[in-house]
Parts: C-alpha cells; structure tokens; sequence
C-alpha cells in the first residue's frame, strides 16, 4: 500500500464564495493538477502505482485521466482502446458498459485514494461525440447515469465533461451527459468541462448549474494564459477556475517553443496570479514514448513541488489579483509581470518573469513596515529582501504613498517576491 502522503477528506467541494475547492471539512483545496490522459487504458497496474506515487510525492493534488480514450486527438481509434486486462469500456454502445473494464478503474481509484489524489476523469474523449459519433443524448445520459451510480460513494473523484473538443452542434449530448452524472451520483461530485484550443468551458456552459467549476485550455497560446484565467474568474456567478491544459513540457510542436521548464512555471504561476488553478502536462508522458515512465522526474515537474510549497506558504484562498501594486514595469505577453495581494492587506506575492526591474507601492500593505522576501521559482531558494516602510503611518491626514526598485538576482530566470506586513 503506499503511503498516504496528502491525506484529505473528499469529496470536493466549492467554497463558499465561489473562488476556490474546498474539502468536506471545509478546508481550502489547493489543486495542482498533472496530465494522464491514457491512465485508465494504457498504464498497467505496476506504471500506474509508480506513477501515482511519484506524482503524490512531489505534491500533486489532482490527476486528469479518459475513461473511454482512443489515442489522443489526432491519433483516435474509431473504437475506445482495451485496458491492460483486454477490456473495452462498453460492449456495444455507451448505454452497455462493460463491467469488467470498470473494475480496472476501480482498482485505480482506490490506488490513487492511497496516494492522497484526487482522479479528474473523463467519461469519454470528444471525439467519440463530436467525430466517431458513437454518443447520441439517449445513450451519453444513461452512460453518466451508471457512472454516477456507480461511483457515487467515492471521496476522491471530479468529472470532467468533454474531451478536447468544443461543444459547437453537440451541446445536447454534453449536457445529457452531465444530466446522467447528476442523476447518479445525486451531487456527490463536482463537473467541469474540458474544451479545445484556447477555449473555456465558460463560453459555452457558465450559467448552467451542473458546470460547477471552469477549465481552460491555452495550448500552444500560452502567453495568453494571464487574461484567459482572469477573464474567468470575474465573471458572474463566481466559479474556481482551472487552466487544464497548456503547452506540455518538452512539447515539440508549438509555434512558441521549445517549451522550457521556464515557460511551465510561467503557465503556473500566471494561472495562480490571475485568481486559478493549474494542471501541468509532460509531452512525452502523456503520448507514452519509448522509455516514457523515465520522463517522470522532469525539471517542470519537480518545480511543481516548489510552485505549491511557495504558494501554500501564505493563505492563498484569501488572495486576488492586484496588479496595481505595480508603479512601473508590468511589461505584457511573453515576459508578463503579475501580482496577488491578500484582502486584508497583510501580504502580497509578485511574480516576475524574467530579468526586470520594477517599482511597486508598498503601502498596498497595511501595516508599517514590509519585509520582502525573494523565492527562486526553480529550487525554493530564499533571500532577505529587506524590511521597507510603507507610508502607512498614523497621525497624518493622508496617508504617504511609498514605492520601492527591485531587482531579480542575477542569473534567476524568474522570481517570487513576497511582501509580508510587520506588526
């Protein structure tokens, strides 16, 4: 059995002001998300225990994997693909699973319980909707029926509706889907919808009530990761926001590569600033190359670890986007400057995505005096930034607005500066 490394207690919900998970307690979530798409199907029992481990160990919350998955967009079997016992996931059509493919899954979801992970899953790829055409309304709701039922009682499951596609003509299927997954599972668990290319789930379901939570996927647009999530997380109602998928580490097919272990942690980073989630993605773990289980221990993948220990040091869920606390230097696109400050004043985060300089108001703090705090977004590394005031004095009749020049140390790529009130 392997150790439970991050314990929570599931399942999922979303807080009370709509920006963020939250745990059946009602503690704060935080989801770091990773990419499997072919986890049900493709890994076998011994890869998908080394997989789960390693991702639980590294501080992965959330694991997005396809029940009935055919290879990948692009690369789609007419038929969805036989699980290492040689199962299919229906017999004839969605409406007749086939249970002995399910236990499979079972096996899986109780192995990622261990772990202290949460499975996203897909019910299907969208291409067996919108292409293969295998899914009518009839049958997609009694398939999320059973999966509903099926699953209802399990504390470390989220839906995920669609599959890389857009909903464009299949909108009835999808929310039949969603309609059976309800029917089920009677609430039990939370939906989302995975779209395609720079595309949310908000444009097309936002105001439904079974879309509990927005994801996004920017792709190969990674630079325009920032607006995509904030223009998400101000809409009404208020809805958590994930960025799903983006440009995979190693990617050899963007148009803005290579994708470096830099530009993951700016996806990461620039989602966490604009008030979301994110899940990241290895090109060559998901495709599962020759040799694929060696790409678990990428460079993007262990700064994952560094990303969540820097965010979960502070109370992220009390935190919004704030970009005025810049007085100079929020550049734009590629090499986009971003900032989160706690509603109470007592602290802020800047993350800087390259070598720059900028100007920030310090008395965007409340109290006094700020320490600052630089955080190397590759390794955790720390230095004192010093102690400043921020004009934030009693007695006078206005308050004195007090700026302050940092610099990123030499030879980071990027950086983290924490802003902390002194009492």
């Amino acid at each position: 059995m392997i150790k439970n490394l991050f314990s929570f207690k599931g399942p999922l919900r979303v807080s009370n002001n709509g920006r963020y998970f939250v745990d059946a307690t009602g503690e704060p979530f935080f989801w770091l998300g990773d990419t499997a798409w072919p986890l049900f199907v493709q890994y076998a029992p011994e890869e998908a225990a080394m997989y789960l481990k390693n991702r639980a160990q590294k501080g992965f919350t959330i694991i997005q994997g396809v029940l009935a998955w055919g290879g990948g967009t692009g690369f789609e079997d007419p038929h969805p693909g036989s699980n290492p016992t040689g199962q299919r996931p229906w017999e004839t059509t969605p409406a007749d699973p086939n249970l002995a493919y399910f236990e499979y899954v079972d096996h899986l979801i109780a192995l990622a319980e261990e772990s202290g992970l949460i499975l996203a899953m897909l019910p299907t790829w969208g291409y067996y909707v919108n292409n293969a055409h295998v899914f009518d309304r009839e049958n997609a709701r009694a398939y999320g029926r059973w999966l509903g039922e099926r699953y209802k009682d399990a504390p470390n499951i989220v839906w995920v509706n669609g599959g890389d596609r857009v909903p464009t003509d299949y909108e009835e299927v999808y929310r039949a889907l969603a309609q059976g997954l309800r029917e089920g599972d009677k609430g039990a668990h939370l939906i989302t919808y995975h779209p395609c290319g720079w595309r949310s789930s908000s444009q097309f379901f936002h105001d439904e009530d079974w879309l509990d939570f927005n994801m996004i996927e920017t792709w190969t647009e990674w630079p325009k990761v920032y607006p995509a999530v904030l223009s998400d997380a101000l809409r009404t109602p208020v809805k958590p926001v994930v960025l799903g998928e983006g440009a995979y580490e190693n990617g050899p097919e963007y148009p803005l590569g290579p994708i470096t272990p830099l530009i993951v942690r700016r996806q990461a980073w620039w989602a966490f600033m604009a008030g979301g989630f994110f899940t990241y993605g290895q090109d060559q773990m998901w495709r599962m190359g020759s040799n694929w289980t060696a790409t678990f221990d990428t460079p993007g993948a262990d700064q994952m670890t560094h990303f969540k220990s820097i965010v979960t040091s502070r109370p992220w869920w009390q935190m919004l986007p704030d970009q005025g606390l810049f007085d100079s230097g929020v550049s734009c696109e590629r090499t986009l400057n971003t900032a989160l400050r706690a509603v109470d004043g007592s602290c802020a985060m800047i993350y800087l995505s390259s070598q720059c300089h900028v100007n920030l108001h310090l008395d965007k703090i409340a109290t006094r005096m700020a320490r600052a705090t630089w955080v190397d977004p590759r390794n955790g590394e720390q230095r004192d930034a010093g102690i400043h005031a921020t004009g934030n004095l009693g007695g006078g009749m206005f308050p004195k607005p007090k700026t302050a020049w940092f610099s990123v140390p030499g030879h980071w790529e990027d950086a983290l500066l924490i802003l902390d009130g002194v009492v």
